[in-house]
């Protein structure tokens, strides 16, 4: 027996020591390849134990180099605690301060401080990020209240959340558009420093809150054994989960308001340390720390001597994303998750028929109603007018009829994907389709220069089925579940996003015109594009209601499809197919913001249109009916200014479907 339990520490205590000795030498072998001035570790030690203020070296060592070490090894820290507790206290692997929407909401919080605080105010901008970061919690909460706080839920409702925030902080960026090139720079997460302050200031910031979670490490750990065996023996788990989130929250706005967003160390960093052995929570969290704290370093150390070249600078938290997008998705190809990680369907509780054509005829009246009202009335320097001017209509109609257009193919696909996937939050963007259209045009734009239609189709629909393939890919291990699915378009969403913040943030002339496009903008559409919309909405649409019965049988699940016949992996592969042609075709002519996918087959059911078919109809005039009067508000309420189509569409239709989604 004293033979077995002495090798049972000896099998597994050998990893802990051997990563740790080969983090250690990978991590002194970047600091001697990035240290300034080729002075390697040893410009580094002398600035430590020998500094000479007259010594230029050490001077910028000292002020540049150092400080911005100790920050990268404050965030990972910090983030990498933040999302272990997280994931501690809700029971989800896939929690995280980045896909909660809690990051998101710290950085809209610090962005409305930074716009309206006064500046004789002296308020730390932390303050307004924690607000920001427990106002996205809040909402997440709200919205997964209904599905009993699953797991998948959650997520994808911070993914709503971060959406929607991230729409709302667009537009403040865009009211202020001499800053946008630092705030994107910023809100990919720059490191950069030009003294010791933000050291100065983050280290109380992570230090006293971590020091709070490991003094409630006991009545924290008794969760793991269930709620209702803590409270027997004395824990009120309400408070303890509130406290615990509290301080995962203040923690992340403290790395928000210093930095900006870094996206993925609170996943990887939690899951290394769970692989690595780290079972009880004490060891959880000081691993999962210094785990993150040396992945943050180790990704800067390995960025810094390509930052600045051209005057460019790469953005740190950008790149962590294209290194944990990558782990998330090879975590997700090796494990299958659990049955309570799984999104619950939406289920009806007062069905009621309603005849689809008395819907579809009023929709139809009210979006001829928008339609004529978007092309002729307007605003001009003196005021409101009513216009039927030739020219007039030259100049709006191709804008409102491609809003119109994109609004129906956004609201077919969005309706696709939500059925197919059993999964009420499921939408285009979810599966990376527009990021990976919207990416491929963005770095084709960036390297080529001005690119015509042609290759604008051909660079997008590259960038769409590449996406499509690695979804194919991942899926086909687990028989394209759709839990596993949709997690794969997370990561795939956060890694292709990484990409387009490193782009937006290189500092070419075009950055600007590429951050009106990318938010759904219908500026510099012409008849080409009402053509191309028109041919392949209705080519789409077409197969789409002729697929109307897959759909409808995909909806009712896998077991049940296959049993009568259907291949459902076929099928699949299919409508994804489908789902990527409508979202590349929209994502060309107006950009990637496709929010009305989310919310149009929501209202559909809203109006009682269960089957396939009536709900894509009615989903489409809705999508058609909402973008149309997005594009109208934007050109004309905030005259002489205007903001894009897709822009105000996730504004209005997130706010109602908040609203949805809590009634």
């Amino acid at each position: 027996m004293n033979t077995i339990s002495l090798n049972r520490p000896t099998g597994h205590s050998w990893r802990v020591p051997f990563f740790a000795i080969v983090g250690m030498v990978v991590l002194l072998g970047l600091i001697n390849f990035s240290a300034p001035y080729t002075g390697g570790i040893r410009l580094v030690w002398e600035t430590i134990t020998q500094f000479d203020a007259t010594n230029y070296q050490h001077l910028i060592t000292h002020l540049t180099y150092l400080p911005r070490l100790a920050v990268a090894v404050l965030c990972g820290f910090a983030l990498a605690v933040a999302g272990c507790v997280m994931q501690f206290v809700l029971r989800n692997p896939i929690a995280s301060p980045t896909t909660l929407g809690v990051a998101a909401g710290a950085e809209l919080g610090l962005v409305l401080g930074l716009l309206f605080i006064p500046a004789q105010i002296a308020v730390s901008g932390f303050i307004p990020a924690f607000l920001g970061g427990c106002f996205a919690t809040g909402l997440v909460f709200l919205l997964s209240a209904s599905r009993g706080f699953a797991p998948l839920h959650m997520v994808l409702a911070g993914m709503v959340i971060s959406l929607f925030l991230g729409s709302l902080n667009t537009m403040l960026i865009m009211l202020n558009e001499q800053q946008l090139t630092s705030v994107f720079v910023w809100g990919a997460g720059a490191l950069n420093q030009n003294d010791w302050s933000s050291a100065n200031a983050l280290l109380p910031l992570v230090i006293i809150p971590t020091t709070l979670l490991l003094l409630l490490q006991r009545p924290l750990s008794a969760l793991q054994f269930g709620d209702t065996v803590a409270t027997s023996i004395g824990v009120n788990i309400k408070h303890i989960k509130l406290v615990c989130l509290s301080l995962a929250i203040f923690i992340t706005a403290a790395v928000v308001s210093e930095v900006g967003l870094i996206g993925f160390v609170g996943i990887v960093a939690p899951a290394v340390a769970r692989m690595l052995g780290a079972r009880k929570l004490l060891a959880q969290i000081l691993t999962s720390g210094l785990i993150g704290a040396a992945m943050l370093l180790a990704v800067d150390l390995l960025i810094q001597p390509f930052s600045g070249v051209g005057g460019e600078m790469l953005p740190t938290g950008a790149m962590t994303a294209l290194i944990g997008a990558p782990f998330l998705l090879w975590l997700l190809r090796r494990t299958s998750l659990q049955s309570d990680l799984k999104a619950r369907t939406e289920t009806v509780q007062h069905y009621q028929h309603v005849p689809t054509i008395r819907i579809a005829t009023v929709l139809t009246l009210l979006l001829s109603l928008f339609v004529a009202g978007a092309i002729f009335i307007g605003r001009n320097q003196y005021g409101w007018s009513i216009s039927l001017s030739w020219p007039l209509f030259e100049l709006r109609a191709p804008r409102v009829f491609v809003a119109l257009l994109a609004g129906i193919g956004l609201a077919f696909a969005g309706t696709i994907i939500q059925r197919i996937s059993n999964n009420p939050m499921a939408s285009p963007e979810v599966l990376g389709i527009s990021s990976g259209a919207a990416l491929a045009l963005v770095l084709g734009t960036l390297i080529g220069g001005a690119v015509s239609r042609e290759q604008q189709m051909f660079i997008g629909t590259i960038g769409a089925l590449s996406v499509i393939g690695v979804v194919w890919l991942m899926g086909r291990k687990h028989q394209f579940a759709p839990t596993q699915t949709l997690l794969t378009g997370i990561a795939l969403s956060a890694g292709l996003d990484a990409f387009l913040r490193i782009a937006m943030s290189s500092g070419h002339d075009d950055v600007r015109a590429l951050l009106t496009w990318l938010s759904g903008s219908t500026y510099l559409v012409s008849s080409q594009d009402i053509v191309l919309l028109l041919v392949g909405v209705t080519v789409l649409g077409a197969a789409s209601l002729v697929f109307s019965r897959w759909i409808e049988i995909m909806g009712l699940g896998e077991v049940t499809a296959s049993a009568i016949g259907v291949n459902c992996t076929r099928v699949r592969l299919l409508l994804l197919l489908l789902v990527a042609a409508y979202t590349t075709l929209c994502t060309i002519v107006i950009g990637p913001l496709s929010f009305i996918g989310l919310l149009a087959p929501h209202m559909a059911r809203s109006l009682h249109q269960y089957r396939a078919a009536p709900q894509m109809l009615t989903a489409a005039l809705i999508g058609a009916l909402v973008m149309v009067t997005a594009d109208w508000a934007g050109r004309t309420l905030w005259f002489p200014w205007q903001f894009p189509a897709g822009l105000l569409a996730s504004i209005i239709g997130g706010g109602y479907f908040l609203y949805l989604m809590r009634r």
